[in-house]
């Protein structure tokens, strides 16, 4: 069977790094993100019995649709037509067969990467799995038992300077540092259940030390090492995200030098309130922390900003906008006749 292999972390971790890597140097193919695992199987159940094809065509249809938007409202400087290649709209020509050929939801979603991966000449493929929540692995392996997975894990605090200029991540430090805390602590519980589908690697060790980095890498997958130096922005998913956004590094190699910038820019206050959230786990993880052992009072003179860095979270739509993403499965499954008309609604092309 083809590999089936996800990329998971929180945002900002290098997921997209790591995926890039994997398409350049192992031969995968590695659609931009689809977020159709999680959108359709937890509520798979909704569309009835997909032993008959009916049913089958009307969920495959849907998550075309979900796709669709997605892509659309994730990347909304670059045009459909450009990024549909590297999405898995590159083979909707191909998935009245698959329809025909699948009896399960697994079936589908195996058989859509399978055809992707067909479609760019690759024997394997690779999906880039990052949320703004932490959602649980057994959602994928429920679907797809035989997956693995790469979690790649960053320093907390780079993962929250980052994340925090960009208009989908958290509203405060606190917030963000409890989400990766939550996103880490989550996929690792499953790596211990599972250790022989899962692999940990460190962002910062994939800087510094890339050729041991992908070594491991290709051990765990079985697969040779590739010739080095593998370079990320040669795959044709950094070549789509490198032109302009949030993924600009992907235009060059691996820069070893970005790392440990919340040194400079956290000050002493937020790095405390940072270690309130989630210093158990950057210690778990063997980042230095400067407050071990922080006393009682501190930690309730803390209190009124950590209750408020979560509280906010509440007051942003980009919190209710991440929720509403999970509704439109839902909405397309109840639309009906009108499901083209909710796409270009959704799409911001009514009519």
């Amino acid at each position: 069977m083809p590999l089936s292999l996800f990329v998971v972390g929180c945002d900002r971790s290098g997921t997209t790094l790591l995926t890039s890597l994997l398409e350049a140097g192992f031969g995968l193919a590695a659609p931009l993100e689809t977020h159709v695992i999680p959108a359709f199987g937890r509520g798979v159940w909704a569309w009835g019995n997909l032993a008959e094809g009916a049913r089958r065509r009307r969920l495959m249809a849907a998550m075309v649709d979900f796709v669709t938007i997605l892509t659309v409202r994730t990347y909304p400087t670059k045009r459909l037509e450009d990024l549909q290649p590297v999405t898995l709209l590159a083979v909707r020509d191909r998935l009245d067969a698959l329809v025909d050929e699948s009896l399960t939801f697994g079936d589908l979603i195996q058989g859509w990467f399978e055809a992707f991966a067909a479609f760019h000449g690759q024997s394997g493929w690779v999906d880039n799995s990052s949320f703004y929540e932490s959602l649980p692995l057994a959602i994928w392996e429920t679907h797809l038992p035989e997956m693995r997975v790469i979690h790649i894990v960053r320093d907390g605090r780079d993962v929250a300077l980052s994340w925090l200029k960009s208009w989908w991540g958290p509203a405060t430090l606190g917030e963000a540092a409890w989400l990766w805390s939550r996103h880490v602590r989550d996929k690792r519980a499953w790596g211990v259940a599972h250790p022989a589908q899962y692999l940990e690697i460190s962002y910062e060790t994939l800087l510094t030390r890339p050729e041991e980095t992908v070594a491991r890498i290709a051990a765990f997958l079985n697969r040779p090492v590739p010739p080095w130096p593998v370079d990320p922005s040669l795959s044709a998913s950094a070549r789509v995200l490198s032109t302009g956004g949030t993924h600009d590094l992907l235009r060059g190699p691996v820069k070893s030098d970005n790392r440990e910038k919340w040194r400079a820019a956290l000050s002493e206050d937020d790095q405390r309130l940072f270690e309130w959230f989630a210093g158990d786990t950057l210690r778990a993880c063997g980042y230095p922390t400067r407050f071990d052992g922080m006393s009682a009072f501190a930690r309730l003179a803390l209190a009124p900003r950590a209750f408020f860095s979560l509280g906010k979270r509440f007051l942003t739509p980009v919190y209710y906008a991440k929720k509403a993403k999970w509704a439109v499965p839902w909405v397309l499954r109840i639309a009906g006749p009108l499901r083209g008309v909710v796409v270009r609604l959704a799409i911001g092309r009514g009519g």
